[in-house]
């Protein structure tokens, strides 16, 4: 397994502090902490989404598994990552980082393969990933190719591990916001390729899961059982992936939420946070 051995920098984006760092062998890495945000959880949703991605050819990075040893919060300079650190010895989720990588914008993108954009919706779509829209892309260009980030806000696969049904409308207004929303050329294919991974993958994928982010997840009380359920439910999932049609007929007639109704929403909780907790 390879190590971190070199700290680089903190990349300060979204909850979960993500960071750049060196593995031993050679290759620099984005690691997402065990110790930050929503840690295993976020860990074990973003290594089965894209183990996925990669079985539907889905322009996905290779997840790995990083072991960070205990002293290596030392080459850390800010005391909340150093803390964090600390909190995450053991294996952490991680992707190679490329380094001369560009953000998706629809002109730095516009050699992209309408088929291909299609699917990258379509398998967002059936993951129920909320964080993907204009704003926020979540995707990379790096030599002309196009990458799909941050698959960790997937509720389907959130589903599959605390066996919730996030089947709302609310959640397919968030979606309604992708980048590729439209109508996609063929949805019947992707659900075809969808339906024809063998069940063997999915086991793989979930086998390959390291206990120590399993145990904390509390789905069981044996790590053997609790992926067990995990495998079982994504594969009721994949076998189910008609749905998708449903979804997209709804999506035709959902009524899109403003950016002045966001902004609302946004002032509206935060004042909620500040009468509860005082402001920040």
């Amino acid at each position: 397994m390879v190590r971190a051995v070199k700290f680089y920098k903190e990349i300060r984006a979204g909850s979960s502090l993500p960071l750049l760092v060196g593995g031993s062998d050679g290759r620099k890495y984005v690691v997402k902490l065990r110790g930050s945000g929503e840690g295993a959880l976020a860990s074990v949703v973003e290594w089965l989404a894209l183990k996925l991605g990669k079985l539907l050819q889905i322009p996905v990075l290779e997840p790995a598994l990083l072991l960070i040893e205990a002293g290596f919060d030392a080459q850390a300079g800010d005391p909340e990552t150093r803390e964090i650190l600390q909190k995450s010895v053991g294996i952490n989720f991680a992707a190679r980082y490329l380094e001369d990588a560009s953000a998706y914008t629809a002109q730095s993108g516009y050699h992209i393969d309408d088929a291909l954009k299609s699917d990258i919706f379509l398998f967002d779509l059936f993951l129920l990933n909320i964080d993907r829209n204009a704003k926020n892309s979540n995707m990379i260009i790096d030599q002309g190719g196009l990458w799909s980030l941050d698959y960790s806000s997937s509720l389907a696969i959130r589903g599959a591990i605390d066996g919730k049904n996030y089947e709302k409308l609310p959640i397919l207004r968030e979606i309604k916001r992708h980048p590729f929303y439209g109508e996609p050329a063929n949805p019947h294919s992707f659900i075809a390729k969808l339906k024809a991974i063998e069940d063997r993958r999915i086991f793989e994928m979930v086998e390959e899961l390291p206990g120590e982010w399993i145990g904390v997840l509390r789905v069981a009380n044996e790590t053997g059982e609790a992926k067990k359920i995990i495998r079982n439910r994504l594969i009721d999932q994949k076998n189910y992936s008609h749905i998708l049609l449903k979804r997209l007929d709804i999506l035709k007639v959902l009524k899109s939420e403003t950016e002045e109704e966001r902004g609302l929403k946004t002032l509206k909780n935060r004042q909620a946070f500040e009468q509860k907790f005082g402001k920040l």
